[in-house]
């Protein structure tokens, strides 16, 4: 059962040295800007783009990525006990990226990424239940902040609720499984692997859905598709290396950061005008965010 609790962290959370974190924080950084860049280029495909396609480029692309690194560290380190968790990895994973393409090209990108912060909550609760990970109440009054701001960015009573929403709150389910399943697998696995059998799973399930709806892209859309490809799979590989240094229940909260990447994308390249709450909910977002960083070392040093 999920605890609250008021003792020091250092009392409650598994020891973690400091440097470990501060390289979680800086791979978290990286997933952030890849992940944002990813989708910001699927938001600029033309919409005759299938998004049938839109996965079977990404997995296409993820699993070509993959091929030199299983040629430098040989075939040995594709050696695995755990292959129904990588094909649930994978499961997860390909649903993910499916629901959040849709959503977000059907949804304004701040929007989208505001919503998409549904999803640290439930890897936190995920990672309470599944991993034993013990939260303290400080974390919990950082991680509910933090998404206070996301509500005030949003604007509940404003915000225009159709298909595309419930099927990113359903993406944001199926990542959470997804990154509870990789912190599982990098415990043993290596990063080579992980990405390996996962991509390999991906792209088996985009030729299915993908090859009947196929399109051959024009150059303008190649370029975007290519960017998609190259920021998901370097998102891919920054969130298995934070994984591997740190715990969800601790990178989960950085996740917010991609705020601030996504609002001036918008502005730039998809004319969004963000109001002022916009701005008030970044801060409350930033704000939260650094105070989980202080409480955190305040506790490990």
């Amino acid at each position: 059962m999920l605890q609250l609790k008021t003792e020091p962290m250092d009392e409650v959370l598994p020891s973690v040295p400091l440097e470990n974190k501060k390289q979680g924080i800086i791979w978290m950084l990286l997933w952030a800007l890849g992940i944002t860049l990813a989708m910001a280029f699927a938001k600029g495909l033309d919409k005759g783009v299938s998004d049938f396609v839109l996965v079977f480029f990404r997995c296409s692309f993820g699993f070509l990525i993959t091929i030199p690194f299983i040629f430098s560290k040989g075939f040995k380190t594709l050696r695995t006990k755990r292959l129904p968790l990588h094909l649930l990895r994978a499961f997860f994973n390909v649903s993910g990226l499916g629901c959040t393409y849709y959503a977000y090209r059907n949804l304004p990108l701040a929007e989208a990424t505001a919503v998409g912060f549904v999803e640290p909550l439930i890897t936190i609760i995920l990672a309470a239940i599944v991993l034993k990970d013990k939260l303290s109440l400080s974390k919990w009054i950082g991680v509910i902040a933090g998404y206070i701001g996301v509500i005030i960015i949003i604007n509940p009573q404003h915000i225009v609720i159709n298909h595309a929403f419930y099927i990113l709150m359903l993406a944001n389910a199926l990542v959470s499984s997804y990154l509870v399943c990789t912190k599982i697998l990098s415990t043993t696995e290596s990063t080579v692997s992980i990405l390996t059998y996962t991509n390999i799973v991906c792209l088996l399930v985009a030729c299915f859905f993908g090859i009947p709806h196929w399109q051959t892209p024009d150059l303008y859309n190649t370029l975007m598709l290519v960017g998609v490809g190259v920021c998901g799979i370097f998102s891919q590989l920054a969130y298995i290396k934070a994984l591997k240094v740190a715990d969800p229940s601790f990178l989960s909260p950085f996740e917010y950061t991609r705020l601030l990447i996504a609002i001036p994308i918008g502005i730039t390249f998809f004319s969004e005008d963000p109001s002022l709450r916009v701005f008030l909910g970044s801060g409350i977002i930033v704000l939260a965010t650094y105070a989980l960083i202080k409480i955190d070392r305040s506790y490990s040093s």
